[in-house]
């Protein structure tokens, strides 16, 4: 694309949809970054590659943009099936145009998935739903804590007065219980205390909590490292995105009972919209997993504090990391496809100077 100027350059790599520029041999000459994270693929994988290499022809979109090509004509086909070659689905609008670059005829192809704006407006809504439950916990933390305090004094003394060691035992519950719900209370209200931020590189951080489960695991967990070595240092705070992990990668091991194949994956996308901003550069990591996926009727609270599908399990690691990541500007996302359980981390890249904001306002 030598010949589009700079600044047109940059508003298509700003584009939230895949856009991609076609040779007449139906091979990529060129794509945005939007592409990367639509299609699965980085845009060096994407260059010189075939359509059919890509996309599976399920609706027919291969051969609709090779007619385009040959008659010229634009074409605009709404809510057609698109599977990539990874088997992955979806609906998109796409639009096909013919251009001339460098003297030849080419394509422009413009992918949309739609339910993106649908999905936007879910996400907007469960945020506010998880905020909402975030104050009441915290309320309810205040209101818990207060009592627990008084309680476990009390049993205090009551256990100096007691002579036999039989009645001290059941002082010795109180004790214990009330310091097992102050700790729960502590974690219920940790994610909302800020931790200092710096420059970290997220395989590190990954390879760190990775070292603490596998020691616990055993050898019967299998890792696949699937890492993008040119992706920027954050500017995080350290710890939180570590704790972040380690409850979405513990989660993923119980699942799977410490059996089976626990596959990370590290991308960079954009521009990709968090929250209410856009941002240019985010990293992506998947953490997926074989087990047996989160039951239908918790997938659309998995995040709610205290909503747990494990026997045992308090319902607070998937809360506490999405609080984690979202304190960061970030979102975490569930999907459970071909008998993989996906739970995918964002994390908008934010300079260390201007460590505020890097997005653009909607």
């Amino acid at each position: 694309m030598n010949n589009l100027s700079f600044s047109t350059d940059k508003i298509i790599n700003q584009l939230l949809s895949a856009v991609l520029v076609v040779n007449r041999d139906l091979t990529i000459a060129w794509s945005n970054p939007a592409s990367e994270e639509l299609l699965g693929l980085s845009q060096r994988q994407l260059r010189d590659s075939h359509l059919s290499d890509v996309i599976i022809d399920a609706d027919y979109s291969v051969k609709v943009i090779a007619y385009s090509l040959r008659s010229g004509n634009h074409y605009h086909q709404r809510d057609t099936k698109m599977t990539l070659i990874n088997h992955e689905e979806f609906m998109a609008d796409i639009s096909v145009s013919s251009i001339e670059l460098e003297g030849e005829q080419k394509l422009l192809v413009e992918i949309k998935q739609t339910g993106r704006e649908h999905r936007i407006g879910l996400e907007s809504s469960e945020y506010s739903q998880h905020l909402a439950a975030n104050a009441l916990v915290q309320g309810l933390g205040h209101e818990i804590k207060n009592p627990l305090g008084g309680l476990r004094g009390a049993a205090q003394l009551l256990a100096m007065e007691l002579v036999e060691p039989e009645l001290k035992e059941y002082t010795d519950i109180i004790i214990k219980e009330a310091d097992r719900l102050s700790a729960l209370v502590d974690r219920m209200m940790a994610p909302h205390q800020q931790g200092k931020k710096q420059l970290v590189n997220i395989h590190q951080l990954i390879e760190l909590v990775l070292n603490l489960l596998t020691l616990e695991a055993g050898e019967k967990l299998h890792l696949e490292r699937d890492y993008d070595p040119s992706l920027p240092d954050l500017f995080v705070c350290g710890d939180q995105i570590q704790q972040a992990m380690l409850n979405l990668m513990q989660n993923a091991i119980q699942a799977m009972e410490g059996e089976g194949t626990l596959t990370l994956k590290t991308r960079i996308v954009g521009p990709m919209l968090l929250g209410d901003q856009i941002y240019r550069l985010v990293q992506r990591l998947d953490i997926s997993d074989d087990g047996p996926g989160v039951p239908v009727e918790l997938r659309k609270k998995i995040f709610m504090p205290l909503i747990s599908g494990r026997q045992g399990g308090t319902g607070l690691g998937l809360g506490i990391a999405q609080s984690l990541i979202q304190q960061h500007q970030g979102l975490i996302e569930y999907q459970d496809k071909h008998e993989r359980t996906t739970f995918t981390l964002y994390l908008p890249v934010i300079s260390q100077t201007n460590n505020e904001t890097q997005g653009v306002d909607l």
